[in-house]
């Protein structure tokens, strides 16, 4: 009799629980910005105590504030303005009857069927014991994460103890503190695994939303190993939230085509796919053998009639997963040197198809990661003689240009002269109204500069950090 009496009073309470928000007048949406809007604020609040301790100039904290904004940005573009809506009272009604009728009968036969009411309660020792070993086990990582951080301290080259923090923190679910450490290890040694736990990381502290600093990381991977899984599936998960369900498929059709039959994330991979292309009434054969094809695994019949001239007809797009696997066997040299045949074969491809934007921002992202700035801006401008409207390289192009973390002391004209054009091409681009701002406030044009910063301040979320900072900004111009 206990045991349903427990269960009576649990019930009232979900029903209460579910209850209360629908009985009120109006709610607030939840913004799933919110976390990170919290973190830039720490991050300027930051720069302005290093600032203040003499931890940082003037000019590394004016390049510090700058690539936060940046970073605010690109979110604001991605994310839009956050709105606020009401439930109509119908709505409350239908799911308040919902909530009283369905949850407690549900409930009652969810348990008849799967319960067990006369099953003996679990042992009071029992549950001591295993919370006893909870605690212990959290301890223990709370423990390793000090004594790690004790050691990079000392040492921060320590490359290895980066590497563990990182894993350890991703035990704990410190996400966010996680990222930063697989980023220092990262930035010791460029390999591709720990950029890619450091893009992984940063995705799981956004709660599964890919911002787009992962998005650049996972093209990085990408671009120096082909073929990565995790690079695949998070770029087409990428797409996917950015409502464009055709280019989640085309990663994610090229990730069934590298993995194993195997592969542990096969089931749950090809379950999405088939939901997503369903949706959106994609038929996912032709884009597999298109993969299979990009991928060196589309052999026909007739390719015994001439390599040569198969492949002067058909350029090869990407490594075959016969290269990918060899790739895995190489040394470092013989992988650089397998890397750098790709790209070279990339760029002879664009000599004769010069209108592929998303391969000349392959090929200089490329260069970028091989750490070849020149190339890369030499690609880019190739690439826009051939195509001198198009935003993503102009923005590519700027990047490389003035690079996130680069003192505004030493913004190079040609960035500037990107921004104008990438006004031009469209005057709400926020990029352009910040640095345009910035270059009209340096040269005493406080009209000039004020309309673009009160345009970008327009575009900005009401409780985006970039709103605050531009507020700042237009305040200290003089009047």
């Amino acid at each position: 009799m206990m045991v349903w009496i427990a269960i009576g009073l649990l019930t009232a309470l979900t029903i209460a629980a579910l209850a209360w928000p629908l009985l009120r007048a109006s709610g607030r949406a939840a913004d799933r910005r919110d976390y990170g809007l919290t973190v830039y604020r720490a991050q300027l609040k930051e720069i302005e105590r290093d600032l203040a301790s003499g931890v940082l100039s003037a000019d590394q904290a004016a390049a510090a504030r700058v690539e936060i904004q940046r970073r605010m940005l690109a979110e604001d573009r991605q994310d839009g303005v956050a709105g606020q809506g009401t439930v109509q009272p119908y709505y409350r009604a239908f799911a308040l009857a919902l909530a009283v009728g369905i949850v407690p009968l549900g409930a009652i036969l969810i348990y008849l069927t799967l319960g067990s009411p006369g099953a003996p309660d679990m042992p009071l020792a029992s549950r001591q014991a295993e919370i006893q070993a909870i605690a212990e086990g959290s301890a223990a990582l709370t423990g390793e994460v000090e004594a790690l951080r004790g050691r990079l301290a000392d040492n921060p080259a320590d490359r290895a103890s980066w590497l563990r923090l990182g894993d350890v923190l991703r035990q704990m679910e410190r996400f966010e503190e996680s990222a930063e450490a697989y980023r220092r290890a990262a930035h010791l040694e460029a390999d591709p695994e720990s950029f890619g736990l450091y893009a992984e990381m940063l995705v799981l502290a956004q709660q599964g939303t890919v911002p787009v600093e992962a998005r650049s990381v996972f093209e990085h991977v990408l671009a120096s190993s082909p073929g990565d899984p995790r690079s695949l599936y998070y770029l087409g998960l990428a797409a996917e939230q950015a409502g464009q369900p055709r280019a989640a498929l085309e990663r994610w059709v090229r990730l069934q085509a590298v993995s194993p039959p195997d592969a542990p994330w096969m089931g749950m991979l090809t379950a999405r796919m088939e939901s997503l292309a369903a949706e959106n009434g994609i038929a996912l054969a032709p884009l597999r053998e298109a993969a299979r094809q990009e991928m060196g695994q589309g052999a026909s019949q007739g390719a015994s009639q001439g390599a040569s001239q198969g492949a002067a007809e058909a350029p090869a797009r990407g490594p075959g997963r016969a290269d990918i696997e060899a790739a895995q066997q190489m040394s470092a040299e013989e992988r650089a040197a397998f890397v750098q045949s790709m790209v070279d074969r990339l760029a002879d491809r664009l000599k004769e198809q010069p209108q592929d934007e998303e391969g000349w921002l392959r090929l200089a992202r490329a260069y970028g990661v091989q750490g070849e700035p020149e190339k890369a801006l030499a690609a880019y401008e190739e690439a826009l003689l051939h195509l001198p409207d198009s935003v993503p390289l102009l923005t590519g192009y700027a990047t490389t240009l003035f690079p996130p973390g680069t003192p505004e002391a030493e913004m190079p004209e040609a960035f500037m002269a990107v921004m104008r054009r990438l006004h031009a091409l469209d005057e709400t681009n926020p990029q352009a109204l910040f640095f345009l701002g910035n270059e009209a406030a340096r040269k005493g044009d406080t009209a000039t500069a004020r309309r673009l910063w009160g345009q970008l301040r327009a575009l900005a979320p009401e409780d985006s950090p970039l709103r605050e900072q531009i507020d700042r900004r237009i305040e200290a111009l003089p009047n």
